[in-house]
């Protein structure tokens, strides 16, 4: 799958998280891609980063989230999300400042080649 533009990764993530369309999430992502949410533990290949994003997917949490910047050279960007986890009602539960890597495949679709959720905005020892 993956999207047409770098700019357009930020809603379908969105898009398909809000529809629990794990399938369509896990299409977002290249074969060798590496995901973490807390930058400890990490997920590498679809099959890691499936069972990673299944307890997300399986939660009552919505998220909310828009780029705050997007840089491309070549066939690379480097992404930057702004989200947010809503509990059932509504309330900010998480919050967040991904760091992302995506790479334009050879069917020119664009893919997290990294997805770090919360990278730019984990305190730092």
């Amino acid at each position: 799958m993956g999207v047409s533009t770098p700019e357009e990764m930020a809603e379908a993530f969105v898009e398909r998280f809000g529809e629990r369309d794990a399938a369509g999430l896990l299409a977002l992502y290249a074969d060798d891609a590496t995901f973490t949410f807390d930058g400890v533990n990490f997920a590498c290949g679809k099959e890691q980063i499936k069972q990673a994003l299944g307890g997300f997917l399986s939660s009552p949490m919505r998220l909310r989230g828009k780029y705050e910047s997007v840089l491309v050279a070549g066939d690379v960007a480097l992404c930057s999300l702004r989200w947010e986890m809503l509990d059932p009602d509504g309330w900010i539960d998480q919050d967040g400042l991904s760091v992302e890597v995506l790479k334009r495949g050879a069917d020119g679709k664009w893919r997290f080649a990294i997805d770090d959720a919360t990278g730019a905005s984990r305190e730092r020892d």
